[in-house]
């Protein structure tokens, strides 16, 4: 039964005018250019959050440097107990705007560039964020150098990612271009093994992000996150082929097309058998709900462990480890083990993914010690596998055309979580902080709850069409 219900489509019969194009042999594509952006991101993240305090604390709030510079130390000391509450509002602020500048020109973007790669490739979805990530790396280097810039000015140095397309349209690009490349029976592990690269990366970048700190220091560990951004780059442009047969080349004039974006939006929201069109848009906001989380507590987490548990950074980098570690493992157990095994389709597994997180938040809502926080990364062993089993999902039940389509709606969606996500969840923290700090995690655990009551609407309406379309077999035969 579950089988049949993921092969149901749009119709009793099949809609599909366009054949499955085979899957490519396997080959390592946008996993590696992924792991390293992910592998930057978690050596820089800590090490410039720490840089933002200790400019906020010595220019923005003019304090002393020997009060403040203890804040760019990974190890946690009471020194700054009295400080930090000050501190982290006004650099939670900052960090804050500067998301929202990555978020408004991709927002933009993704309304076009879903349905222009349908003509001129995926490859430069994956291409131009990884350009403007390095350019902005290396700016970030420019200004921790510059140690007399306040933190207001590390903001500009997201305009390059900004205007290439950021994360949005990066991650778009990623499954957009895995869709091309894999058959129906094979798309739910490769996306899940892109998500687990994307872990993968996150953990080692967590572990190693404290010691090369201290090892090296800010400027050259800023240094090797540039060159790995770089890499990421001069990979996808000259190792990886367009996953999209015929392609042609299309400049910036072709992306700017009123066109594309009502084509998109007559696509996705037309209607469909089956309540095929509820579906694509439940699976959307499903989707958008985890982007939303994750827009929202980045950097918040960190601090929360800070304010909480009074974690150094070495404490909060290794439970990153093991958290991440312990994610990525029970996604590969979850997609190459247990679905292969038990009959259990995408649908279930997101609905268990979205309710093990909301268990896994609550829990880091109500911590006291360390052991609480590692028992909630045990409770989320499948927390990774929502988003790339809807996306499967999605894959599998669309008209091939249409798939590309109903993906740059979910980019579209998720560009502008970035917009509102980070100022929810800063008013909350900024708002809670002094009484109850893990209001932001109570808040991630009911929009869980919120995505996996509408997976399970989903099953239902997928069920109910399946056992109207076996009812209909007598009458037609």
């Amino acid at each position: 039964m579950a089988e049949n219900e993921e092969r149901l489509t749009e119709s009793n019969s099949n809609v599909n005018t366009i054949s499955e194009l085979p899957g490519r042999p396997f080959s390592i594509t946008v996993e590696l250019p992924l792991f390293l952006t992910m592998l930057g991101l978690a050596l820089s993240g800590t090490a410039v959050s720490n840089i933002i305090l200790y400019r906020t604390c010595v220019i923005s709030l003019n304090h002393t440097v020997d009060e403040c510079k203890v804040f760019l130390s990974p190890a946690r000391k009471n020194e700054t107990i009295h400080l930090e509450d000050e501190v982290q509002k006004y650099a939670a602020f900052v960090q804050m705007v500067k998301l929202v500048i990555e978020s408004v020109v991709p927002a933009i973007l993704s309304m076009f560039l879903g349905v222009w790669s349908d003509t001129h490739g995926r490859k430069p979805l994956i291409i131009w964020p990884l350009l403007g990530v390095s350019i902005s790396s290396m700016l970030v280097v420019v200004y921790s150098m510059l140690e007399n810039l306040g933190p207001w000015w590390y903001l500009m140095t997201s305009v390059p990612f900004s205007l290439t397309g950021g994360y949005s349209v990066l991650f778009t690009g990623a499954f957009c271009y895995l869709s091309d490349i894999t058959t129906s029976s094979s798309r739910s592990l490769r996306m899940t093994l892109l998500e687990t690269a994307i872990s993968v990366g996150s953990v080692i970048g967590s572990v190693l992000s404290a010691y090369l700190l201290i090892a090296v220091g800010n400027i050259y560990l800023l240094l090797i996150v540039c060159s790995l951004y770089v890499l990421a780059y001069a990979f996808t442009n000259i190792y990886m082929i367009e996953s999209l047969t015929g392609a042609i080349e299309g400049g910036f004039t072709t992306v700017l097309d009123v066109l594309l974006i009502k084509e998109m939006f007559r696509e996705c929201f037309k209607r469909r058998p089956n309540h095929m069109r509820a579906q694509l848009l439940l699976l959307t906001v499903a989707n958008s709900l985890s982007i939303f989380v994750l827009y929202g507590l980045f950097g918040l987490d960190y601090l929360y462990t800070r304010e909480k548990l009074h974690w150094a950074l070495q404490d909060f980098t290794m439970f990153s480890a093991v958290s991440t570690t312990i994610s990525f493992l029970g996604a590969i157990f979850g997609a190459a083990v247990i679905q292969k095994i038990l009959p259990i389709n995408d649908l279930v597994f997101s609905m268990v993914s979205f309710t093990s997180m909301a268990a896994a938040f609550m829990i880091k809502a109500f911590a006291v010690t360390t052991w609480h926080m590692y028992l909630s990364s045990g409770v989320a062993l499948f927390g990774a596998l929502s988003v790339p089993l809807i996306r499967s999902t999605i894959s599998k039940i669309l008209p091939l055309e249409d798939i590309a389509k109903v993906f740059a709606l979910m980019c579209a969606i998720d560009g502008v979580c970035p917009l509102l996500s980070p100022v929810l969840y800063n008013a909350v923290y900024e708002c809670s902080i002094t009484t109850l700090p893990g209001a932001v995690m109570i808040l991630s655990g009911v929009f869980n709850v919120a995505s996996a009551v509408m997976i399970g609407y989903v099953m239902y309406l997928r069920w109910d069409a399946a056992s109207t379309a076996y009812q209909s077999l007598p009458e037609q035969s």
